[in-house]
């Protein structure tokens, strides 16, 4: 943890590990006796206790019996003192009985807390990175292939560009006595991150596996804070024979700015659905090298942007698409594309995203009217452990530097095994309840990937559904998901901290399996997931077609999918708040600062679990006093309903609002209320949404700087009790607190029949500057069945007409 305030600079020889023996909450009674220390109760993370969702895996990713280190991490600003609290452990641990001297002794108990405190070392810079696990895979599987190994060192943040400069040049010695190469670096300060890329020779692998972390020099370097593998992440698009397909939408030139831009594979920018409505920025020249066989992601990210799913196509998208190719066809295996090789991804993205809003030195902005920024693709080597990704960092900052929606894909998972009992696999509904059962039990595996891991960002699942109508019974497949369920290719949460992530579910295509052949002894069958590229089910998109046809279609499924048409429903968001309030007399809508912001909580309202919560409870036999914890990690905030997305209804009706608030504010949104609810105990619902984007702090600590939140309604005035959906702690972890409260008891109205719903914003990580604002953006809506009240909607409107007719005569007194 870091001392309280802000710190710029690490040095790592003041980062002392605290290595928990027992709980968090033991460690903080210990240390809660401890004057000074407590600063470090306030910064402890509650719900971050090692338990179901943390534990260590054994080569089959099943859980291990042995225990989960968790480790607390605190900067010391005086280095006599870290190094005289790690002698004084040293001394306990020695013999615990041992007197310490006057004053000292508080730390006895403290100490019982612990299996270690220690300074950083070199285990510290490869925990929870995956590093061992990959290299001791390749071997296995590589054998003695002399190829080299690629690895990402992030180096601890220097203050000065000198510091770095050293701490750059110190590193690069030691990877060429190791007989290595730099093939990349970069410097962010802004997210204080300093990275280099480096190829190492496979004997320095062999000899960290064979002798430990401290054999080669280049793992024990003070400068290095964390060695994580560098796996290039890559896309697969399956290769079978697309299908011309008659009665695709009809493509037109469009003239207008772009408002969304898709970093991503290059398209096949001539495809009948697509030709004149991308604007393609290439300034690497990817698409000299990029053969149009090739063009399968990006073509199906822009096909479903445009038009939605080509089964059931929707009116396209009235602007053109930006695309920023961040791609390239890989090597050596055609299905499949990958970031530019040798180059640091957080880098290209850093640049992609730079050349947009300032320019590359030559030239402007070159689309300054983006707003939304997809990035349907996810590192699958840094799946979410403890610490948010680099990439994660990078979104976060530029969300609220240009004060853009990023819409990112929580990743896929399709090598995840999914094993059921034999005996299951004879009956296709005993097999789902089974495959089900599976995947929850293997969620550990099946992490949010970075990208996905962006507080500030969108992060969107997928759901088992699309438009390609009813599936003919098979010999060979089975479709073992219920239609609207999320997908078990899908990543699931929770995100950092316990946040929601992700914090919702969209259609994403299903997936069907292959049916099993039972062998005589088998105890389980393993499934694999079927090639349906060609027949369906999936959702429908633009190809690559066979000599250079321009009408090709394949079906596709995955988390890139449902975040591709996230982004579709993110850009209609924007029309109706551009178009306005539907009346002169109405209130008008929040500046267009805050249409990002309120994107995202729009997105997120028109969210529920639905049936969804009573199908898993059925299937998993869910802890009754766990459920909403459990359901929260595997559903976020549940599945979006696309028909509630931004629009009111005779029985319901919609309030938006948008604001700026600083630390220790309040502001206080009045909500009237409808009269036709009044002392009425009929069934109704408030659901309430607030989104924001939060700065970040520090490498090692707590992460979000400031949080925003409303506080719980009083309980008497909405007829109803705190929220029905996803887990109260949760929803205040994260950037977006969504809540859903419902019942029937009557309402008590006050004097003049509103609901007060108070926004704060207060410090987290850090201590928010003096003048420093946050912008927010905060969904109510009210609602009753159609059979109570009609009339809602209107109600409502005319209040609030009302309240803005009185705000203007005051204002003209």
């Amino acid at each position: 943890m870091l001392t309280k305030g802000q710190v710029d600079e690490i040095d790592p020889e003041l980062v002392l590990v605290f290595d928990l023996a027992g709980t968090l909450e033991q460690f903080r009674n210990a240390i809660d006796r401890i004057e000074g220390f407590e600063f470090l109760t306030e910064l402890l993370d509650e719900e971050s206790e090692a338990d179901e969702d943390f534990h260590m895996l054994d080569g089959q990713l099943n859980p291990a019996d042995k225990p989960v280190m968790h480790s607390l991490y605190l900067v010391m600003t005086n280095a006599q003192a870290a190094n005289q609290l790690v002698q004084l452990f040293d001394r306990w641990e020695a013999d615990p009985g041992a007197p310490f001297d006057w004053g000292l002794a508080k730390f006895k108990a403290a100490f019982e807390q612990l299996r270690d405190l220690r300074k950083w070392d070199a285990t510290d810079r490869i925990r929870d990175t995956g590093l061992l696990e990959q290299w001791t895979e390749r071997l296995q599987v590589a054998g003695q292939s002399p190829s080299p190994v690629t690895v990402e060192i992030e180096l601890w943040f220097r203050r000065t560009p000198e510091d770095r400069a050293a701490a750059h040049a110190h590193v690069k010695r030691l990877v060429d006595a190791a007989g290595g190469q730099v093939k990349d670096h970069s410097q962010i300060s802004q997210i204080m991150y300093h990275g280099i890329l480096v190829q190492l020779p496979v004997q320095q692998v062999e000899s960290v596996l064979r002798e430990g972390v401290e054999s080669i020099e280049l793992l024990a370097a003070d400068d290095i804070m964390f060695v994580s593998p560098y796996t290039p992440m890559s896309v697969f698009t399956p290769s079978s024979e697309p299908v011309q397909t008659a009665g695709l939408p009809k493509s037109e030139h469009v003239e207008t700015k772009p408002r969304i831009a898709l970093l991503d594979g290059l398209p096949v920018v001539n495809h009948g659905a697509l030709v004149g409505r991308l604007v393609v920025d290439d300034p690497d020249g990817l698409s000299d090298d990029y053969a149009v066989s090739s063009r399968r992601h990006g073509t199906s990210m822009a096909s479903l942007i445009v038009h939605g799913d080509l089964s059931a196509p929707q009116p396209p998208l009235d602007r053109p698409l930006y695309i920023r190719p961040i791609l390239q066809p890989h090597p050596w295996r055609p299905d499949h594309e990958q970031p530019v090789e040798g180059m640091l991804w957080i880098d290209l993205i850093h640049r992609a995203i730079r050349r947009i809003f300032d320019g590359d030195g030559e030239h402007d902005g070159v689309a300054r009217s983006i707003r939304i920024i997809n990035l349907s693709i996810g590192i699958e080597s840094r799946a979410l452990v403890r610490r948010i990704s680099p990439l994660g960092k990078l979104l976060d900052w530029l969300s609220i530097e240009y004060n853009v929606l990023f819409v990112v894909s929580a990743g896929n998972h399709p090598n995840s095994q999914i094993s059921i009992p034999a005996a299951s696999a004879a009956d296709i509904g005993t097999a789902r309840i089974e495959a089900i059962k599976a995947a929850r039990s293997n969620a550990r595996s099946r992490r949010v990937l970075p990208p996905g891991d962006s507080l500030n960002a969108l992060t969107v699942g997928a759901l088992h559904a699309d438009a390609a109508g009813d599936i003919a019974d098979s010999d060979t497949v089975w479709d073992l998901v219920d239609p609207g369920m999320p997908a078990l290719y899908g990543a699931v949460g929770p995100g950092l901290g316990r946040s929601v992530k992700p914090e919702l579910h969209h259609v994403g295509g299903r997936a069907l399996y292959v049916k099993p052949v039972l062998a005589k002894g088998d105890s389980f069958v393993e499934l694999d997931l079927a090639n349906t590229s060609t027949s369906g089910p999936g959702n429908r998109v633009a190809a690559p077609g066979r000599l250079s046809a321009t009408n090709a279609t394949t079906f596709t499924h995955g988390t890139s999918n449902a975040t591709a048409l996230v982004t579709r429903e993110a850009s209609r968001i924007f029309d109706i708040l551009e178009a306005g309030a539907d009346s002169p007399s109405d209130t008008s809508f929040p500046d267009p600062q805050f249409y990002p912001v309120l994107a995202k909580a729009l997105l997120v309202h028109a969210c529920e679990w639905g049936e969804l919560r009573p199908k898993f409870e059925q299937m998993l036999g869910l802890d009754p006093s766990t459920v909403r914890r459990d359901l929260t990690a595997l559903l976020g905030y549940g599945a979006l309903s696309v028909d509630r997305l931004g629009l009111a209804a005779a029985n319901r009706a919609v309030l938006i609002a948008g604001g700026l608030i600083e630390r220790d504010q309040r502001h206080t949104h009045w909500v009237p209320l409808p009269s036709s609810l009044r002392a009425k105990a009929a069934w109704h619902r408030f659901t309430i949404t607030l989104a924001y984007m939060a700065p970040t702090a520090g490498q090692l600590t707590r992460y979000r700087g400031a949080k925003v939140y409303f506080d719980r309604l009083d309980d008497r005035a909405a007829g109803a009790s705190r929220g029905m959906e996803a887990d109260y702690n949760s929803v205040r972890r994260g950037t977006c607190q969504h809540e859903v409260i419902e019942n029937s008891r009557s309402l008590r109205f006050d004097d003049d029949g509103r609901l007060p719903i108070h926004v704060d914003c207060m410090d987290d990580a850090q201590k928010l500057a003096k003048g420093s604002r946050l912008r927010y953006g905060l969904v109510v809506s009210v609602e009753t069945a159609i059979a109570t009240s009609a009339t809602i909607h209107q109600e409502i409107r005319t209040r609030l007409q009302a309240q803005a007719r009185a705000a203007v005569r005051t204002r003209s007194r």
